[in-house]
């Protein structure tokens, strides 16, 4: 071990435990990560960098970085253990590979890939309780995308055997609560709809600003409208802030059904600052941008986010789905390390980034892939691999192929009807002919839309089935029983056996893909793809497919000997 790396693991021993004694240190740093050090070694790092004004001891022989307070923020205790805690005793068995992650250096950034379930999840649970027993102190940070991961990923530090305090949250819920902690008057997020109502009158006050443009002629062509909400949308993922930046940027991710040149950004632009004005006036934030809500208070006070309100650890699930500006200001939170996990054939959202552009270091060895499967089964991949075929998102850099898993099991079963009402009638009877009784076992039945959960409840509930209509934490929390739920709420989660209803092509893809400009529909059809390979690969023993003919397209190329027809 080089004296660089020595003196770092050192330093931020340090920060965490001070005060402390040497022998304290040495303890760590050979039990909890193998450095075989001894006291001595420590001592001579420290008086040297007590004589270059880095570090302080006093009467008790206990050391400190210089003109350091001992920490104590955090909730953290201030008194100081003289043996780290005992590691988390996992409940669960983890491959070497997986453990090897796990136990990596706590002091840099880690990406985590891997496919539909390598564990990556579970070992990010794991990995938090290796890092808080090592440093017997310390505050840790687990950012979700949504409050069903949120749920889901407490499921996993208990099965982790995971024993410390770790915080739980959704990104906006972090933002917004840390933004009120800091003294911002937060009034509120806006939705769409509301977002809609101010554009339709921010573009009339552009017009009479800047004239007439036809990006403004809401009334020739109503839906601009939702145009203008996804390209606000992409401003605020993307960090532009400002007119320059926006002249220059390639617009990925946006579509080609808008021509966008140079000179249109310009009153596009004027768009984009009257709405954001109108959100500082009125103290609120879009939703799509929960990044902003911190990076507007940084602004107003000055300053970096100070550091009452960062955490030594912080830790993100499902990164392939967090926008870039979402990242810059995660990159800001930690004062140790930044460990991330995710997938890019689970990206479900129109969102972009570069590691390099969020100031994230995950070349080398700080990017480890999983490369193995233990959630569903082969027969189960063997179908879903075909929705990956042709993804515009196997040719990003982070992509890993998915591999077959050794687990066997039933192949995929396809529930076809005459029509759409009689494939949903014969879904429910499936249902509730074969999962009726189930307690311990869960079962999700899916479907496209929102708007058909409670339809679909009141016709298993006919059928005699106990079924519970889930999102956010009440899914990512469910252990057994049926849930009916969408496919984009399954996202991160896993069950025993998973029904995928509405899959009559006319429905999905084909009533979201009716309204997309034909030169985007070879984008969005691959984001759809991805939404049912995610669905599809929740499972852990089986998956139904129901719909009726024609069938979704996006199953016609997979050979009909992996299916066995119901």
């Amino acid at each position: 071990m080089s004296q660089d790396v020595f003196e770092a693991q050192v330093t931020k021993l340090l920060h965490l435990h001070a005060p402390v004694k040497a022998r304290q240190l040495a303890t760590i740093l050979g039990d909890e990560f193998g450095l075989h050090v001894d006291r001595s070694d420590v001592n001579t790092l420290l008086y040297r960098l007590r004589t270059e004004g880095k570090a302080e001891i006093d009467a008790s022989y206990r050391w400190r970085l210089a003109g350091a307070a001992t920490q104590a923020g955090d909730g953290a205790d201030t008194s100081v253990a003289s043996v780290p805690a005992e590691p988390a005793q996992p409940t669960i068995a983890f491959t070497d590979e997986q453990q090897a992650v796990i136990d990596l250096d706590p002091t840099q950034h880690l990406l985590v890939r891997g496919q539909a379930g390598s564990g990556k999840t579970t070992v990010l649970a794991a990995r938090a309780g290796r890092l808080l027993s090592a440093m017997a102190k310390g505050s840790l940070l687990f950012l979700t995308y949504n409050s069903a991961l949120c749920a889901y990923v407490k499921k996993a530090f208990r099965q982790a055997g995971m024993k410390g305090e770790v915080d739980v949250r959704t990104f906006h819920d972090w933002s917004r609560s840390t933004a009120k902690a800091m003294g911002f008057e937060f009034t509120g997020w806006v939705d769409g709809k509301a977002r809609g109502d101010q554009l339709k009158r921010l573009v009339k006050e552009a017009e009479e600003e800047v004239g007439s443009h036809r990006l403004f002629d809401l009334k020739e062509a109503p839906d601009l409208l939702g145009w203008w909400g996804d390209e606000i949308a992409w401003l605020f993922g993307q960090h532009v802030t400002r007119l320059e930046d926006y002249l220059a940027v390639e617009r990925t991710g946006r579509g080609t059904a808008v021509r966008v040149t140079q000179e249109d950004r310009r009153f596009i632009w004027c768009v984009y600052e009257l709405y954001q004005e109108w959100l500082e006036e009125t103290r609120q934030e879009d939703y799509d941008n929960p990044a902003g809500l911190l990076l507007r208070v940084l602004m107003e006070r000055g300053g970096d986010l100070p550091n009452e309100y960062r955490y030594d650890h912080v830790m993100i699930d499902e990164v392939q789905d967090f926008d870039k500006s979402w990242l810059l200001v995660a990159a800001k939170i930690p004062r140790v390390s930044l460990s991330m996990a995710g997938d890019m054939a689970q990206k479900i959202y129109r969102r972009s980034f570069t590691w390099t552009s969020v100031g994230i270091q995950v070349q080398g060895g700080r990017s480890r892939r999983l490369s193995a499967s233990h959630r569903t089964t082969r027969q189960v991949m063997d179908v879903a691999e075909y929705l990956l075929a042709g993804n515009d998102v196997t040719e990003n850099v982070d992509y890993t192929t998915p591999v077959r898993p050794n687990k066997e099991g039933e192949r995929v079963r396809l529930l076809l009807a005459s029509d759409a009402r009689q494939a949903y009638d014969k879904g429910y009877d499936f249902v509730a002919s074969e999962f009726k009784r189930l307690r311990t076992t869960s079962v999700a039945v899916v479907l496209p839309f929102s708007r058909q959960l409670y339809p679909a409840q009141k016709a298993l509930e006919k059928r005699g089935v106990k079924v519970k209509k889930a999102k956010g934490a009440g899914l990512g929390g469910f252990t057994g029983g049926v849930a009916v739920t969408t496919y984009h709420q399954l996202k991160g989660l896993e069950f025993d056996h998973v029904v995928v209803m509405g899959l009559h092509d006319a429905q999905y893809p084909g009533r979201i893909l009716d309204s997309i400009a034909r030169e985007d529909m070879e984008q969005e059809a691959s984001l759809l793809r991805r939404v049912l390979y995610v669905a599809v690969t929740r499972a852990k023993q089986s998956v139904t497919l129901v719909g009726s003919l024609p069938f979704c397209r996006f199953f016609e190329d997979v050979p009909e000997e992996l299916f066995d027809s119901l």
